[in-house]
C-alpha cells in the first residue's frame, strides 16, 4: 500500500479549515479529508478534532485489536463517528462546530467508507474510474424545491446537527486499486475528465508516484481555486 496526501491553506483563505489523517501498516489503513464548514463558527476546530480522535483510534483501537475482522472494526469506526458528533453538538452547539467527513478503512482485503457532507471519495479499478460517494447537499435531497435558493447548501455534516447523517459502505478490494479523497476545493477546480484521467493513470502504474498526486493539486490551483484543497491518493 502506498500512500500521498496534501493539505493546503491556498492564496485566497486566511487559515486553513481542512485536516487529513493518513495511518497505515502493511495492507490496512485509514484515511479522511475533512472539511470544516464554512459559516460555522469553529470548521477548523471541528475538522482537526476528527482528524485528532481517529489517529487515536488508529493508535489505541486498532493497534490493539488489529486482529479483530474487518465489519467489528469498521463498526467501532461508524460509533466513533456518531461519538464525535455528540461531542461536537455538545460542546458547542449544533451547528456551530462542524465539518464533513470522507473516510476510507481498509482492512483483511475489504474496504468502506463513511462519507458526510460535500468531501468526496472516487475509485479506480477495473471497472474504471467512479466517485463512490453522493454529495448531502440540498439538490440531492428527494424532498428539494427546484430552484431554491438552498442550492449548494450543505444538509449533514459532523457536529451539524444532534442526530447525524452519514453513507457508508463496504466491498473487497482488489490489488493495485486506487482511491482519492479529495476535498471540494479539488473537484470544484479541476475538471472531472481530467480528474478520473489522472486516477487512470495511478491505477495503471505499478506504484503511487508522489508526483502525480501533486499535479492534481497544481492543476486546482492553476484554475484559481479559492478555496483550502485537499486530497489522499491511496494504491492498494
Amino acid at each position: 500500500m502506498t500512500v500521498w496526501g496534501i493539505c493546503e491553506k491556498g492564496d485566497y483563505r486566511e487559515d486553513n479549515q481542512d485536516s487529513i489523517l493518513m495511518r497505515n501498516e502493511g495492507n490496512s489503513g485509514i484515511f479522511l479529508v475533512a472539511d470544516g464548514v464554512g459559516g460555522s463558527l469553529d470548521g477548523a476546530g471541528a475538522s482537526g478534532y476528527i482528524a485528532q480522535r481517529y489517529g487515536a483510534w488508529w493508535e489505541y483501537v486498532f493497534q490493539a485489536h488489529r486482529a479483530k475482522d474487518f465489519f467489528s472494526l469498521f463498526g467501532h469506526i461508524k460509533d466513533t463517528a456518531e461519538q464525535i458528533n455528540e461531542e461536537l453538538c455538545r460542546d458547542s452547539g449544533a451547528g456551530n462546530s462542524c465539518s464533513t467527513l470522507a473516510l476510507l478503512f481498509v482492512h483483511q482485503g475489504i474496504c468502506g467508507y463513511l462519507s458526510c457532507g460535500d468531501s468526496r471519495i472516487y475509485r479506480c479499478g477495473r471497472e474504471g474510474a467512479r466517485v463512490i460517494t453522493r454529495d448531502d447537499v440540498w439538490e440531492n435531497r428527494p424532498d428539494r424545491d427546484a430552484g431554491s435558493e438552498h442550492a449548494g447548501m450543505i444538509i449533514s455534516a459532523v457536529g451539524g446537527y444532534e442526530n447525524l447523517e452519514y453513507s457508508c459502505a463496504t466491498d473487497k478490494v482488489r490489488a493495485g486499486e486506487v482511491f482519492l479523497l479529495c476535498s471540494d476545493g479539488i473537484y470544484r477546480y479541476v475538471e472531472e475528465d481530467e480528474l478520473l484521467a489522472g486516477l487512470r493513470h495511478m491505477y495503471r502504474m505499478p506504484f503511487l508516484r508522489q508526483g502525480r498526486v501533486e499535479k492534481l493539486a497544481r492543476r486546482a490551483v492553476e484554475h484559481d481555486t479559492k478555496d483550502n484543497y485537499s486530497l489522499i491518493a491511496v494504491k492498494v
